[in-house]
């Protein structure tokens, strides 16, 4: 499915187009900073008078914010584990701000030393513009940093060298700076708390001068060009010519300001760097869809009882029509009928959706959202059961494996330890060791074939 909608927030600025095959067709930019959830709310009031959101759709959203941290992380190849689990250990214990966290790893190489660019945001933030969006039924399909639009249009610039770069991006309260590589590989981000203008061209000049000498020295090489980003390129480029360490450039198509609304749409949705996942964009479509639905049934509702009314008026002033119009009453009635038996299945089904659902901070679904990093390679789940039980949730998982009943043990015993360590800290009830020794009785560990488990525990 295509994306309809582009977003562009970043930094309190905020721009919303409707895009169709690569062109503009409406735009809006917000003429007061949006800095919170409720400032969302009201520019995209604001914008639905400009730009048609009546029909919904999916929608691509760049942002950056103050609190969306960007630290690259070095570390030795490691199973993708063990490097989950330290990433999380690491966002514990370093997120900037108070509550849940939410975070994507972009795996990066920087002078041969392999690491992640570690992108890290509040959870209520993500989950809040995704309810937002869903009122205006808006489908976020993908949210992306300012560094992963920019790692992929470093290659498409015309450039002579095959140097890093400096990449300065304006907006209207910040100006953010990054330093790549030739491939568009992002090594370092700056961000700096003022935008530019006459009065800041000075400051903004030294602090330019200072990241390419500290970036010379953290990635080694040459930085001979700075690329600048933002309506206000040309002007910007004249007033740090030779004034900075590298020859100042900018492309026309950077200089206008539907361009990250421009890039941002024409990403691929598989991207490490997505804030979206996979089983969120399915909930949220089938949420859309069903609120869509229950709406559309309410009005159909509402436009059955008005007629079922004027059919009431029109008995009581043709007394002589008073069969006829009975007749027409009571199947308008049985209409009304069926209709609000839809209602009751469609709120049946938004139930069931509720439960996939990762705005609200819901346990099962994100317990079925992580599950690829808890069952180890070799194991296959066929059934797992999620249900609430005091102030706790039972676990019950099934499986089976190819692999021989000697061989499924450690991974049936890595199973169980990704269950009881960070962050689940389930308590198993059932360990995987009872349906393994009844299957090792019955002398099933010469024999080939399926081999079946369950694990069944309490999470909290």
């Amino acid at each position: 499915m295509s994306i309809e909608f582009s977003i562009e927030w970043a930094y309190g600025e905020f721009r919303i187009a409707r895009i169709r095959g690569g062109e503009v067709l409406e735009s809006w930019k917000s003429p007061t900073s949006v800095d919170d959830l409720s400032d969302l709310s009201e520019a995209l009031a604001a914008a639905a008078e400009v730009v048609d959101l009546g029909r919904g759709g999916s929608v691509a959203i760049a942002y950056e914010d103050d609190l969306h941290t960007h630290d690259f992380l070095e570390f030795p190849p490691t199973p993708l584990l063990d490097r989950l689990r330290y990433l999380q250990r690491y966002v514990d214990n370093n997120k900037p701000f108070d509550g849940a966290a939410s975070w994507r790893a972009h795996p990066v190489r920087r002078n041969k030393v392999n690491g992640v660019l570690l992108h890290l945001l509040p959870k209520y933030v993500l989950d809040g513009l995704m309810r937002v969006c869903a009122e205006y039924y808006l489908i976020p399909k993908l949210m992306v940093p300012l560094t992963e639009i920019m790692s992929r249009f470093v290659p498409s610039l015309d450039r002579d060298s095959s140097d890093a770069l400096l990449l300065i991006a304006l907006f209207d309260n910040r100006t953010q700076m990054l330093i790549s590589d030739a491939e568009g590989e992002i090594l370092f981000v700056r961000e700096l708390s003022y935008p530019w203008t006459a009065e800041t061209n000075g400051r903004l000049v030294l602090d330019i001068n200072r990241t390419i000498g500290y970036s010379k020295q953290r990635i080694g090489g040459m930085i001979s060009e700075a690329w600048v980003i933002g309506p206000n390129a040309a002007e910007v480029s004249d007033a740090l010519e030779e004034r900075i360490d590298a020859k100042v450039l900018y492309a026309d198509r950077a200089a206008k300001p539907a361009f990250w609304m421009h890039q941002v749409i024409a990403l691929p949705l598989s991207l490490h760097s997505n804030f979206v996942s996979l089983l969120a964009r399915g909930s949220i479509s089938g949420k859309t869809l069903v609120s869509a639905a229950l709406m559309a049934t309410a009005v159909m509702i509402t436009a059955a009882i008005s007629v079922a009314a004027a059919v009431e008026f029109a008995i009581w002033n043709h007394r002589p029509d008073v069969v006829s119009l009975s007749a027409q009453l009571e199947q308008r009635q049985e209409e009304i009928e069926v209709l609000e038996q839809e209602v009751v299945r469609m709120d049946a089904e938004a139930r069931k959706l509720d439960i996939l659902n990762l705005d609200a901070f819901n346990l099962p679904g994100l317990f079925l959202s992580r599950l690829w990093e808890i069952v180890p390679q070799g194991l296959i789940v066929t059934e797992v059961s999620i249900q609430r039980k005091g102030d706790g949730w039972t676990l019950d998982i099934q499986g089976v494996s190819s692999e021989s009943l000697g061989a499924v043990a450690p991974l049936l015993s890595e199973l169980e330890s990704n269950l009881t360590g960070e962050p689940w800290n389930a308590t198993i009830a059932q360990s995987w060791e009872a349906a393994w020794m009844s299957q090792l009785e019955q002398g099933l560990a010469a024999n080939g074939g399926a081999v079946g488990f369950e694990v069944q525990g309490l999470l909290r």
